[in-house]
């Protein structure tokens, strides 16, 4: 692709998150103004009263809400009773607000490597002379790393703009083998000063064995998280998202604090015996018995066994379509429960809202927006006032990523390993309530 479609390629990536993320179009009614939305999981009238800048009481008398909210619910927001001029907040307040002002002449190189597909969103774009179409056809595969992507630009432009001289390097991995290989090979990270991504584990993997023991690099795994012991001697590596291991540790840490007195259950599948074994010995170490059952049918009647009249319990599992049955038949269970789960549940979207909320689910949560930080919030209207749209599934990690490792801002704590990576333990607990997928006190 030529440098002029890689400009277009660019620029569409900023059209298709406006096209295809949830957009609040306008609508008059008597005069006055309102903008649609649409209920997303986990939303709670207070959460979108916050981002709209209303009040919930106006939200409720503007759809004469008498009940609570349901997914995919159209809401009517009364955006003519906002006093705030969204506008009298510049983008230039918001970066300021977050980042110090940089008096830093030295050139900060940062390697972007994402499967953009370019080739193949290339050959779509031949087909289509009318540029506006363009939005509606970029190939499915590329839409992860687009919205990362966009996090990253926000990040960058925040910085730049603050006074750093951030120079950035996209590469497109087309999650194929030989093209990673050919970027790795070619020296031409030679001079970068971090490098983020492959996306992939498979394709990091490679990175790490041609610059993991570099520590003049930072090393950056964006989503995935990575075989412990395929990294584990790379000094130069910092792993975003915690491993399963680390993330039941927390766990247990929480439930030996707070629950010690209570019943613990553990539930695994037939993939985490090894990881439920630990976890035993975890509790077993701190004087706490525990019972672990291996769950070979997720049906109510099959794990009515497991439960007596009250428990907490820990699902040790990654699987959706297991997750996902597990909560059902809890669920129907005659039962008081407590549900502690890995962070890879809150990306299943076909779960029930309510089910999360009467289970009071607890869930690892090292990504999504925190509406009770004041970081969290800037990054949302900053991208707000850039994109004129919410943001998308990776924008905020990516914009992290960056204002961490070359800001000023402390998002992460990492901890290296005794052979060398680093890996995220800034891991909260959030839970359900009231439709919102909150921190836990």
């Amino acid at each position: 692709m030529g440098i002029i479609k890689k400009i277009l390629f660019i620029f569409f990536i900023l059209l298709t998150v406006q096209t295809s993320a949830q957009t609040y179009d306008t609508i008059i009614f008597s005069g006055k103004k309102f903008v649609e939305h649409f209920v997303k999981g986990g939303e709670s009238l207070k959460k979108i009263a916050k981002l709209h800048n209303v009040k919930t009481s106006e939200i409720k008398d503007a759809n004469e809400l008498n009940k609570r909210l349901f997914y995919n619910q159209l809401l009517y927001i009364p955006i003519y009773l906002n006093k705030v001029d969204e506008q009298a907040v510049s983008v230039n307040e918001l970066i300021v607000d977050e980042v110090a002002i940089i008096n830093d002449s030295s050139v900060t190189n940062i390697a972007l490597l994402m499967p953009y597909y370019l080739v193949k969103n290339d050959t779509m774009f031949n087909n289509y002379k009318a540029t506006l179409e363009i939005p509606n056809i970029v190939f499915e595969k590329s839409k992860a790393a687009l919205s990362f992507h966009i996090g990253i630009e926000l990040a960058l432009d925040s910085l730049r703009r603050a006074g750093r001289n951030i120079v950035l390097h996209t590469f497109d991995t087309n999650q194929d083998t030989l093209e990673v290989r050919k970027i790795i090979y070619s020296n031409r990270l030679n001079n970068m000063d971090v490098i983020i991504g492959p996306l992939y584990s498979k394709f990091f993997q490679m990175l790490c064995k041609k610059y993991g023991k570099d520590t003049s690099k930072v090393l950056i795994a964006p989503l995935s998280i990575i075989n412990t012991k395929a990294i584990s001697k790379y000094p130069a590596v910092y792993q975003i998202s915690p491993t399963n291991k680390l993330q039941t540790e927390i766990l247990t840490d929480y439930l030996l604090a707070n629950k010690k007195d209570e019943r613990i259950v553990l539930l695994h599948d037939k993939k985490e015996k090894g990881l439920s074994a630990y976890v035993k010995h975890l509790f077993n170490t701190a004087g706490k018995e525990v019972s672990v059952f291996k769950v070979k049918n997720t049906k109510v009647d099959s794990i009515r066994k497991f439960f007596t009249e009250q428990q907490n319990v820990m699902l040790l599992s990654s699987n959706k379509a297991f997750i996902s049955k597990m909560l059902g038949s809890i669920g129907s269970i005659d039962s008081i429960s407590t549900v502690f789960a890995l962070e890879s549940v809150k990306g299943f979207d076909n779960l029930d809202i309510t089910n999360l909320m009467e289970l009071d689910v607890h869930i690892l949560n090292s990504r999504s927006v925190d509406y009770s930080k004041n970081y969290d919030l800037r990054f949302l209207k900053l991208f707000e006032l850039e994109y004129k749209t919410n943001e998308r599934k990776y924008t905020k990690v990516a914009y992290d990523i960056i204002m961490h490792f070359c800001g000023n801002s402390n998002v992460y704590e990492f901890k290296q390993n005794s052979f060398g990576f680093n890996q995220n333990t800034l891991t909260p607990i959030f839970h359900y309530s009231d439709y919102e997928l909150i921190p836990v006190e």
